[in-house]
């Protein structure tokens, strides 16, 4: 196989900052997914590495107590070479309703809950069985409190551990972004020192078991609030540009480690 023909597959395991959202309410007209930090790094990666086939895969991570599940799922159903995981300080923040099988496969639950609605919409008369089983899929879900930082570091520290053990994929993590200070969301627990508790807890764990991590509070830290959307802690367009060129940066050290290896490889 030629260099042209390597192919390398990039998993991102992420929340809504890495698919876009609409902003509407805070008075922005919103950001597509092609506005997001995953795109602007796999558009800086395919510039800086044209003799490889990079595909990227997007898929959503639901809470930390589940770190360990979808990690399996999907490194055994897609089989990717670099996977960054991103881990939010929100978690630590605030309530979160989780599912075992939003966890692992959240992509099912979304498309059921859609088809539902859409029939729901469509038909009045929809059948009770299925509106029932809808609700029963609803009521599945049970509500995880703010969780500990030293809960979070064990669930992570498991993940790693499990993936060392198992698969080749090279992993990278990726910390929460600044804390916005004029941000409204009513968050149960809710500070700076919290978001940059997080990240030093991330940041530890990465050199503990030596996985590089994406430090994108260091990356937006000398701007100010115009890299977020007014009155939230998501990402301007300009906070995910800033944020996709750190992504960048740190995969593009794994790429070059993976087509180096390639290169001996068919030597």
């Amino acid at each position: 196989m030629g260099s042209a023909e390597k192919k390398l597959n990039i998993l991102f395991l992420g929340q809504c900052l890495q698919y876009g959202y609409e902003c509407l309410q805070y008075g922005y007209e919103g950001l597509s997914r092609y506005d997001t930090f995953p795109h602007h790094a796999a558009t800086i990666l395919k510039a800086q590495f044209p003799t490889l086939r990079l595909k990227f895969d997007f898929k959503f991570f639901h809470h930390p107590t589940g770190l360990k599940a979808i990690l399996k799922h999907r490194l055994m159903a897609t089989k990717p070479d670099v996977a960054l995981i991103s881990l939010p300080a929100m978690f630590a923040a605030t309530s979160w309703r989780v599912n075992m099988i939003y966890q692992i496969a959240p992509e099912i639950v979304d498309v059921a809950r859609s088809f539902r609605r859409s029939v729901e919409a469509r038909a009045k008369g929809a059948s009770a069985h299925f509106v029932a089983a809808g609700n029963l899929l609803d009521k599945a879900f049970t509500v995880q409190p703010p969780i500990g930082l030293d809960e979070y570091e064990r669930l992570i520290e498991e993940a790693l551990v499990y993936c060392d053990r198992t698969t080749s994929c090279r992993l990278v993590l990726m910390g929460p972004g600044r804390f916005n200070e004029d941000t409204n969301e009513d968050y149960a627990i809710h500070s700076p020192e919290l978001w940059s508790s997080v990240n030093s807890m991330i940041l530890r764990v990465g050199a503990r078991r030596n996985v590089p991590v994406v430090n994108a509070q260091a990356a937006l830290a000398e701007h100010g609030g115009e890299v977020f959307i007014a009155n939230n802690h998501r990402f301007s367009q300009l906070g995910h540009e800033l944020v996709g060129r750190e992504v960048a940066n740190v995969l593009a050290s794994q790429l070059a480690i993976l087509n180096l290896r390639g290169r001996d490889a068919r030597a």
